[in-house]
């Protein structure tokens, strides 16, 4: 389990620097990002990528500089997200990923540094 919260950011793909703009975002901010995983969600180059950030007093600022990016929709704050870890082996691939949100975990969404939703 996590010790802070799963952000989710909703963003287009615009240049190969899409996930250092992402992990900058928090790091300038000295916020630690404990792991990140994402995927392509359409054809449209829309991604979704899931941070788990641990708590900062800077946890705002960084995610209302984050929703206001270019290429980013929004951006949403889940409280009480469940994270654990297990590996299973698939062709000799080792996996390691397992991250449940329930339906009553969103506490915030911001789309360009205003509260939505």
């Amino acid at each position: 389990m996590v010790r802070g919260k799963v952000i989710r950011v909703v963003c287009y793909y615009r240049d190969a620097s899409l996930l250092e703009m992402l992990v900058g975002t928090f790091r300038k901010l000295l916020i630690d990002i404990s792991w990140f995983c994402g995927g392509v969600v359409d054809e449209s180059g829309l991604y979704e990528v899931y941070l788990g950030v641990k708590d900062s007093p800077n946890l705002l600022t960084a995610i209302l500089d984050l929703s206001t990016s270019v290429s980013v929709s929004s951006v949403e704050i889940f409280d009480n997200a469940d994270t654990s870890d297990y590996t299973s082996r698939d062709d000799g691939i080792t996996k390691i990923v397992k991250i449940y949100i329930s339906s009553q975990s969103k506490s915030d969404c911001y789309s360009w540094g205003e509260r939505c939703g």
